[in-house]
C-alpha cells in the first residue's frame, strides 16, 4: 500500500513498503530546478547539488562516501529543470544511517570556500563533457530554438562563466531559501517499518523553517520552426516534436504513454522498424515524452550520417503522414499495453525505480497509483484516445524540427514536413 502524508514541519512524505526485498531507496526531493533560477542564479541548483557532498558540520566529504561504501550502499543525486534530488540505495538494516547522512547533507552542509573552488573545476569539466556529446548538446539547442530564452531552455548546469562566478554568500542564501520543508518530498520504497520512517522523516528539519522562494512559472510560447544548424560533429542530430498544455489528467498521461510506446519507444514500434530495420537509415531512433508542471512535450530523436540525413527526414515524414492516414492498429496498441505491463513488473524489483515513480506520479497527477490501478489505467486507454492524441501531437502549426551537428547540411535547408494535421 502506498502512503502519502504531510508532516508537521511542512514536508511531504511518500512511502511504499515492500516486504519481499532486502533493500530500500530513500529520496530527498526539492521541488525546484534550473527553471526556477533567476537570471543571476543560473547553474546554482546543479552546483548546490554537488556541494551537498563536500562536507557538513559533522562529516567530511570522505566520511560521507565512506559511510555508504562500508555498508555496500549507493548515494547519488541529480538536478533537473524542476527538481533536485538526493538519494541513497542501501540494505534495509542501514535505514537510520542513510537518513542521518542525507539529513545532515540537507541541513548542515558547510559550503566551504576551498571546496567550492575545487568543485567549480569539476562542474566546468562536466559542462565541457556535455558540449562534447552531440545528443545532449543537440537537445539543449532544440529547446533553445523552439522556446527562445524561456527558463526551460537553459542548461541545467549553467554556463562555465556563470559557475565560475558563484560566491559562497550567494550560494548559502540560495541553499537556505530552497532546501526547506514546504518544497521537500521525502520518498521511501523498500523494506522498512512505516512508523520508524515517519519518525526519522519528521526529524530531518528541526522545525518548520521558512516558506522558501515561491515558484513563479510561465509556460513557454512554443514556436513552430524548422532549423538547420551546423556544428563540428560527424553526424546529423534530428529532433522533431511538439509542446502542449498539460492538464494533469490521469487518462491523458496514460494515453501519451501508450501512444509513444506504440509509435516510437520499443524495438517493434513503427519508427524503429521502418527507419532502422527496413530502410537502414540510422542506428538510433526513438520518441520520448517529457512532463513539466505546466507543459508536456513529445519528441522524436534520430541521428544519421550527412549522406543519409535527407532520406531519414523524408522517411520520418512518410511515417508521420501514415500515422494520420493509418492510425495505430488495435494490435499495435495492445502490444504497447502488454509491453508497458511487463516493464512495470520488471521495475517492481528495483527500489530506485519505485522511489522515483512515487514522486513522478505525485507531482504529475497529484497522487500515486497502486500497481493494479496503473495496469487498469493502461488497459482503459481506448483506440480513439490514441488517435486524438496523435492528431494533437501532429498539428502542423506547432510541430518543429532541428537538424544539427555537422557542417554538411546544405541539402536539408529546403526540407519541411508535408503532413497537414
Amino acid at each position: 500500500m502506498i502512503l502519502s502524508e504531510k508532516l508537521a514541519n511542512g514536508a511531504t512524505l511518500l512511502l511504499e513498503p515492500v516486504d519481499r526485498t532486502d533493500t530500500l531507496c530513500i529520496g530527498f526531493w526539492f521541488l525546484h530546478g534550473s527553471r526556477d533560477e533567476s537570471s543571476g542564479e543560473r547553474g546554482y541548483s546543479h552546483f548546490l547539488e554537488h556541494m551537498l557532498f563536500k562536507g557538513t558540520q559533522k562529516r567530511s566529504a570522505l566520511s560521507i562516501a565512506q559511510e555508504f561504501d562500508r555498508v555496500g550502499g549507493i548515494i547519488n543525486a541529480f538536478t533537473e529543470k524542476e527538481f533536485t534530488c538526493l538519494y541513497a540505495i542501501i540494505p534495509k538494516e542501514h535505514l537510520q544511517l542513510a537518513f542521518d547522512v542525507l539529513s545532515d547533507m540537507t541541513t548542515g552542509s558547510l559550503l566551504d570556500t576551498t571546496e567550492m573552488e575545487k568543485e567549480k573545476t569539476v562542474v566546468v569539466n562536466e559542462i565541457r563533457s556535455v558540449d562534447d556529446s552531440p545528443e545532449e548538446k543537440g537537445h539543449d539547442r532544440y529547446l533553445r530554438e523552439m522556446c527562445g530564452d524561456h527558463p526551460l531552455s537553459r542548461k541545467i548546469t549553467g554556463e562555465a562563466e556563470e559557475v565560475q562566478g558563484i560566491t559562497r554568500a550567494d550560494l548559502t542564501r540560495f541553499y537556505r531559501e530552497r532546501l526547506v520543508p514546504p518544497t521537500t518530498i521525502i520518498a521511501v520504497a523498500g523494506n522498512f517499518r512505516v512508523d520508524e520512517v515517519r519518525a526519522l522523516a519528521a526529524r530531518v528539519f528541526p522545525d518548520a523553517g521558512g516558506a522558501g522562494v515561491p515558484l513563479s512559472r510561465e509556460a513557454p510560447s512554443w514556436t513552430r520552426k524548422v532549423a538547420v544548424i551546423p556544428d563540428r560533429f560527424n553526424q546529423v542530430q534530428v529532433y522533431a516534436g511538439t509542446c502542449y498544455p498539460l492538464d494533469h489528467d490521469m487518462s491523458h498521461y496514460y494515453t501519451s504513454l501508450v501512444f509513444s510506446t506504440a509509435f516510437g519507444e520499443s524495438m517493434s514500434c513503427r519508427l524503429f522498424q521502418k527507419l532502422r530495420e527496413q530502410l537502414g537509415l540510422c542506428y538510433t531512433v526513438y520518441s520520448f515524452r517529457t512532463f513539466f508542471s505546466d507543459v508536456g512535450m513529445w519528441t522524436i530523436y534520430a541521428s544519421a550520417t550527412p549522406r543519409l540525413a535527407r532520406p531519414l527526414l523524408e522517411g520520418l515524414d512518410e511515417e508521420l503522414v501514415r500515422l494520420l492516414a493509418e492510425p495505430l492498429s488495435g494490435q499495435e496498441i495492445q502490444d504497447a499495453k502488454s509491453h508497458l505491463a511487463g516493464s512495470m513488473i520488471l521495475s517492481r524489483e528495483d527500489m530506485e525505480s519505485r522511489m522515483k515513480r512515487l514522486v513522478r506520479q505525485f507531482t504529475t497527477m497529484g497522487r500515486v497509483l497502486e500497481f493494479d490501478e496503473s495496469l487498469s489505467a493502461i488497459g482503459s486507454v481506448a483506440d480513439h484516445d490514441i488517435q486524438e492524441y496523435a492528431r494533437m501531437c501532429l498539428r502542423r502549426s506547432s510541430f518543429s524540427l532541428l537538424a544539427y551537428g555537422t557542417r554538411n547540411l546544405g541539402g536539408l535547408r529546403s526540407f519541411d514536413f508535408s503532413f497537414t494535421g
